[in-house]
This record gives C-alpha cells, sequence and structure tokens, in this order.
C-alpha cells in the first residue's frame, strides 16, 4: 500500500530549527512502516498557519492526489490540526480525500471510516477549532477593552506611529502628519483627488493612490475618535488629532455629494438555498430569482438547463420544506442525554489513557537525561573522542525533542469537553431554530455540514444522498439496526457504534484495552 505524508509547523522560527518538522515526520514514518505502508512523497509546509487551507504545500498535495489517486491508499498526518485547524476546512478535505478513495489517517488520534469514527474525527476537528476561537475571542476581549480606553489596536494610520508607554501602544503623529493636513486643506478648498496625488508626488515625492487618499479623508481617527464594528458609536481617543472636526465633517460633505449609491440585489442572502438545491430531473443546481406577477414579484428556486421540465419551486416552500426536514433530524432529548454521557464516558476512558501516556513519556524523558549525563561522563573518562560525543549527544537530544513535542501535544488536547458537549446538545436540539436566526454565511455553513452533497426537493419531499454522520449514528439508533461497521483494529484506538445492543465501543490494538459503554 502506498502513502503519502503531510506535516506543517506554524510558525516560521519552528520551520527554521527544524526539529518539529523532522520529529513529525520520524513519527509519521513510523507509523507507516508499522502499517504496512510505503511513502511515496512527504510535503513539508514551513511556517504556515491551518486557519485556512490556501497553504503553498497543501495545495501542491492536493494537485497531487488528484493526479496520482489512483496510486495513493493514504495520507498520513500527525495529528488532524496539522491539516486544517478549520472545522469546515477539515470536513471538506476529508470528503475530497473520501470522494478520491484515499484514507486519512493520523498518527496520534483514534478514528476510522465508521460511523462514530467519522463522528470522532469531527471532534477532533471542532476541538481544534474551538482551540483557535477561544484564542481570537480572548485576543477580540482585549482589544475591545483597548479601544474602550481609547486606544487604538490596529496597524498605524498614515501619519501615526506607535510609541511604548507603560507596556501599552499608544498612537503619536509621525512625520507624515503635514501630508494629512494638506490632503484635507486641499480637497475642501475644492481640489480633486488626482490633483492632491500630483502635488504629492511633486512636494513630497509620496505616491498615494486615489483609494487610499479617500480612506485617509473617511477615517475620523484623525479628529482624534476611533470607528470600529466593536462598538456603534464613535469611540473619544487618548491620541492627539491632526485635523480638526470642522475640516473633517467638511470633507464628509463634499465626499458623501460627491458618492452615487448604487444597490444591488445579493441573491445568496434572499435565496439561501440557491446552488444547494440540485434539479431532481438533470442533476444541476437550482438558482434562485424573482419572478414578476400581475401585481408583484414573486421568489422561486429554478432551473437554469435548457430545456429542463423541473417545475420552479415557491421559496417559501422550498425553505418550509427544509426546515420541517431539519425538525425530523433533532434527535430526542433522551437519545441526546444518553449519547452525550456516553461520550463523557469514553472522553474519560481517553483521558486516563493519555495521561498513562504521558507519566511513560515522562519516564522515557527522564532515562534519556541518563543516558545525555552517561555519554557526558564518557567524554570525561576519555572513552569517547570529540565525533562520536557529537553523533551520540545529537542522537540523545533529537530523541529528547520528539518526546518532549508528543507531550506537549498531548498536555494541549486537555479542553473543556463538557462546555463543548453543553453546545453540542443545544446545536442537535435547536438546529431549525439555529438555521432560521443566523445570518447567510452560517447557514450556507450549516447547510454544507449536515448535508455535504446537497439536496433535493420532489413533489414536496426533501431527499439527499449523504449527511453528516452524527445524525446517521442517531438514526441508526432510532431504527435499531445491526452494527455500523466491522470491527477494525487502528492505532491507539477505534471507536464502532454497535446499534442493535445500543453500545459504544472503544477497541484499541496498542494494548489491548477495549472500552464498551451502552447509550
Amino acid at each position: 500500500m502506498n502513502a503519502i505524508i503531510y506535516i506543517r509547523v506554524s510558525t516560521t522560527e519552528q520551520a527554521e530549527l527544524g526539529y518539529s518538522l523532522k520529529a513529525q515526520e520520524e513519527i509519521c514514518l513510523e507509523y507507516a512502516k508499522r502499517n504496512n505502508y510505503e511513502v511515496t512523497k512527504i510535503f513539508k509546509e514551513k511556517g504556515e498557519s491551518a486557519k485556512t487551507s490556501n497553504r503553498t504545500e497543501l495545495q501542491n498535495l492536493l494537485k497531487y492526489i488528484k493526479q496520482n489517486n489512483k496510486n495513493i491508499d493514504a495520507i498520513i498526518v500527525y495529528k488532524l490540526d496539522r491539516l486544517s485547524r478549520d472545522a469546515y476546512d477539515s470536513l471538506s478535505l476529508r470528503i475530497l480525500f473520501e470522494g478520491l478513495g484515499i484514507k486519512l489517517k493520523s498518527v496520534t488520534e483514534p478514528f476510522d471510516n465508521s460511523a462514530f469514527g467519522k463522528f470522532n474525527a469531527n471532534l477532533f476537528s471542532i476541538l481544534a477549532q474551538l482551540d483557535n476561537d477561544i484564542r481570537s475571542e480572548r485576543t477580540i476581549i482585549g482589544m475591545k477593552q483597548a479601544v474602550k480606553e481609547g486606544r487604538w489596536v490596529w496597524q498605524a494610520p498614515f501619519g501615526y506611529e506607535f510609541i511604548e508607554r507603560d507596556n501599552k501602544s499608544y498612537l503619536v503623529p509621525s512625520k507624515e502628519k503635514d501630508v494629512v493636513v494638506k490632503i484635507f486643506t486641499d480637497f475642501i478648498n475644492g481640489k480633486k483627488q488626482f490633483e492632491i496625488i500630483e502635488e504629492l508626488k511633486k512636494i513630497y515625492n509620496i505616491s498615494l493612490s486615489k483609494q487610499k487618499i479617500n480612506h485617509i479623508l473617511k477615517n475620523p481617527v484623525y479628529i482624534g475618535k476611533i470607528k470600529t464594528n466593536f462598538f456603534k458609536d464613535l469611540i473619544d481617543s487618548v491620541h492627539k488629532s491632526i485635523i480638526d472636526e470642522i475640516t473633517f465633517y467638511k470633507a464628509q460633505d463634499i465626499l458623501d455629494n460627491k458618492s452615487k449609491r448604487i444597490y444591488k440585489s445579493d441573491k445568496t442572502k434572499e435565496f439561501p438555498l440557491r446552488k444547494f438545491l440540485y434539479c431532481p430531473k438533470c442533476n444541476k443546481k437550482l438558482t434562485g430569482s424573482w419572478s414578476k406577477g400581475r401585481n408583484k414579484k414573486y421568489p422561486y428556486y429554478h432551473c437554469t438547463t435548457k430545456g429542463c421540465k423541473y417545475k420552479p419551486l415557491k421559496k417559501e416552500n422550498a425553505e418550509k420544506i427544509f426546515i420541517d426536514y431539519l425538525k425530523q433530524l433533532e434527535p430526542s432529548k433522551e437519545l441526546i442525554t444518553k449519547f452525550v454521557r456516553a461520550v463523557k464516558n469514553i472522553k474519560k476512558e481517553q483521558e486516563e489513557y493519555e495521561a498513562k501516556r504521558i507519566k511513560k513519556i515522562n519516564g522515557d524523558l527522564l532515562e534519556l537525561e541518563k543516558k545525555k549525563n552517561r555519554i557526558e561522563e564518557l567524554v570525561i573518562e576519555g572513552t569517547f573522542d570529540k565525533t562520536r560525543f557529537n553523533k551520540k549527544i545529537n542522537e540523545v537530544e533529537e530523541e529528547i525533542v520528539k518526546k518532549r513535542i508528543e507531550l506537549d501535544d498531548l498536555q494541549k488536547e486537555i479542553v473543556d469537553t463538557d462546555d463543548l458537549l453543553k453546545y453540542g446538545e443545544h446545536f442537535l436540539k435547536n438546529i431549525s431554530k439555529l438555521w432560521l436566526s443566523s445570518d447567510i454565511e452560517y447557514k450556507r455553513k450549516l447547510q454544507d455540514m449536515i448535508f455535504p452533497e446537497g439536496i433535493y426537493i420532489e413533489d414536496e419531499k426533501l431527499r439527499t444522498t449523504k449527511k453528516a454522520t452524527i445524525f446517521k449514528v442517531f438514526e441508526v439508533k432510532k431504527d435499531k439496526e445491526s452494527n455500523l461497521a466491522p470491527r477494525v483494529g487502528l492505532e491507539p484506538t477505534t471507536l464502532r457504534l454497535t446499534a442493535e445492543c445500543s453500545t459504544i465501543e472503544l477497541s484499541g490494538n496498542s494494548d489491548g484495552t477495549i472500552w464498551y459503554y451502552s447509550i
């Protein structure tokens, strides 16, 4: 069996040191060897964040697997968050790999292609995104507080620079403040933007675009105010103004009189199921538009294929059918409670298992430190020369780095599962309400997460070719069907749901441990 490896570090410093990349590579190669995979290619992502899928080596990997998917059986990663820390991107990538017939293997995390295994993979992705979101929220809270205090927390605008005072950053006018004054003065005295641009080139040898000029003219930072999406009203700043308010608001009046507002219909906002609904006749994505009636316009979802006989759907009817279907997906309170209890039990056992691993790694580190000291003693005794000492000490230090990385990853995995499960419980109970109350961006993400291959509506009924794994699990539980998946042994653990006897089985072949929990 052939496999490719993808490894990533998120900072340039780590990439330059090379230890983290090298450690990941060695661990992944060891995993491949244990599981009889022949590694044909390794993709190394150096110093790029996993918050987005637009990364150099990841894009190269995607091109490579599309061209060579028949010769690739698996993609091996050290951890799922190496691939993506965004739950939506992670799900999209796993769907793509599955479609190409390629298995995704994580060295340090338990999941397979069974229904519960996929749920577990989703959980790991959600935990990674939760970690990102918590960090972002903390940053935003800090930024909001700083703005409340009147401090500018973004890149210094043109005409200002930062100084440090009491371990905090404050804006002060820079040498370019005179340019800002000239821009405002010339503009309110009747000069056009292009004339101002030409004069700035001649006098100050500065090249600014029309867009930049307009941005400066509209920015209240120059009158000592801060405009931000954090708050509705302007915030009084602590930095010194460059322009007086009369000059600034004169400029706004001129800009307002010049601007012509053009309103365009945003079809995506008006039609949330647009390009998510599929035509049952020709399998093309439906679009949405307004049809003119006798007295007013009416919204419809319709097929754009020439000659297609699919009858247009009234927007109101289509969305009601969709919402009713979401309500049907919502599990009973009793079933959710049992499921949450089972997941908590599994999490508890996994934490105990990881605690044992942490203890073992700490023991290994202690032994490696002893080995390192012994090597140094052998040098003092004259047994080792310089060359042999360097070779041996490097081997031990590399092993120590690997162990410390593994230890660090295990310790970082401690997450407040209760909060996560509470949100999951709320989500599962209120899917239809969440869709109705959300903005268009979240609606689309929710739709794609639950129905990754879209939906069809025909004869007032909704059908889909694929649903998110979690809902399959609940359906199996409801219908009392037999096993979702055959027993599979994967390192370190494999999750399986046996619906007939209402049992979640967590088994592993690394130490022979098998855990069972009834739901």
